[in-house]
Parts: C-alpha cells; sequence; structure tokens
C-alpha cells in the first residue's frame, strides 16, 4: 500500500491533463436471456433518443445466454451498432 495515493483534490488528474480533458466512461452491460420479457426496456433505455454528450448514440454490451433468447432481437440489437457476447455455462 506505499505505492497508493490519496487525492482529496479531485482537479488533480495524472498525466498532466486538466480535469476537463479526461475522458469520461460509462459502460453499460446486461447479462443473460434478451426475449419480450425484458425488450421493452432495453427499447426504453438505448433507443429512445438518448445521446452521449458528443451527439453519439448510447451503446451496450449483451452478454447472452443461449436457453430463452430470442435471437432476433439480438440481430436487432448488433444492427444497431450494440455488442454481442456468449455467456458461458459452467
Amino acid at each position: 500500500m506505499s505505492n497508493v495515493k490519496i487525492v482529496k483534490n479531485f482537479s488533480v488528474v495524472t498525466g498532466g491533463l486538466e480535469a476537463k480533458e479526461v475522458p469520461q466512461l460509462v459502460v453499460i452491460s446486461f447479462d443473460d436471456a434478451v426475449n419480450d420479457i425484458n425488450w421493452h426496456h432495453y427499447e426504453e433505455l438505448l433507443n429512445s433518443g438518448r445521446s452521449n454528450p458528443n451527439g453519439c448514440p448510447i451503446k451496450a454490451t449483451f452478454y447472452v445466454s443461449h436457453e430463452w433468447t430470442d435471437y432476433s432481437q439480438i440481430q436487432t440489437l448488433y444492427s444497431r451498432g450494440h455488442e454481442i457476447a456468449s455467456h458461458s455455462i459452467t
């Protein structure tokens, strides 16, 4: 723990950047099946005209399981630019 630096002044940023120059990222991900039960939530959140401050649309990553997934809805999400990943089963 000797190399941990506690910063109380959050306007100080390492790397010589001003605080306003540091990219701010929010990652949205969903886990398990995509189907009619949860589709309306994805539509409301991701397909209702919301955008990032730079004007880019909001995108998400979907970690989908095979069971109960509607693959036509997965295709729709993919065609809209969302990332699709396979959820493993152990």
